[in-house]
């Protein structure tokens, strides 16, 4: 029994291993994190200069704290999610999983979902507040122009 239990440890430490090795632009990457990202993406700065929009040094410095601020924020609610995937093949590595344990882990996994994306949204908002009204036009157009893609 006890040869068993070792077994399978090693088996998940070597599998979850193999899962941290990706990048954290791929790793539960699905289709609302890609559509959230097309958006603003993850560096606001960088998409600003491909639309060619000029920001001033002091809308960069607002962007980028806004950015900061956004990561410190959505970081433990990643790393909640992580552990409640964890918690997840833990439960269906078992003999006999509890259903209703499984569907109270998704659930869980799904609030913090909704929760960065609502964090995103409001990391969205607040840059475009930094922009004057004027980027804002040539933001809203580039937007509808990539959007029709």
């Amino acid at each position: 029994m006890k040869k068993i239990f070792y077994t399978i440890s090693i088996i998940l430490l070597f599998s979850l291993s193999l899962f941290a090795q990706h990048g954290h632009g791929h790793h539960g990457m699905g289709r609302r994190d890609n559509e959230f990202n097309r958006r603003l993406g993850d560096d606001s700065l960088k998409f600003f200069r491909k639309v060619g929009i000029t920001l001033t040094e002091e809308q960069s410095e607002n962007i980028y704290n806004i950015s900061i601020k956004f990561v410190k924020e959505v970081e433990s609610v990643r790393l909640e999610i992580k552990k409640i995937e964890n918690d997840i093949r833990l439960e269906l590595m078992k003999d006999n999983p509890d259903r209703n344990a499984l569907k109270e882990l998704i659930s869980k996994k799904k609030e913090h979902e909704a929760l960065i994306d609502y964090s995103r949204i409001v990391r969205d908002l607040d840059i475009i507040n930094v922009l004057t009204p004027d980027q804002k036009l040539r933001l809203n157009s580039c937007m509808m122009q990539c959007r029709d893609r």
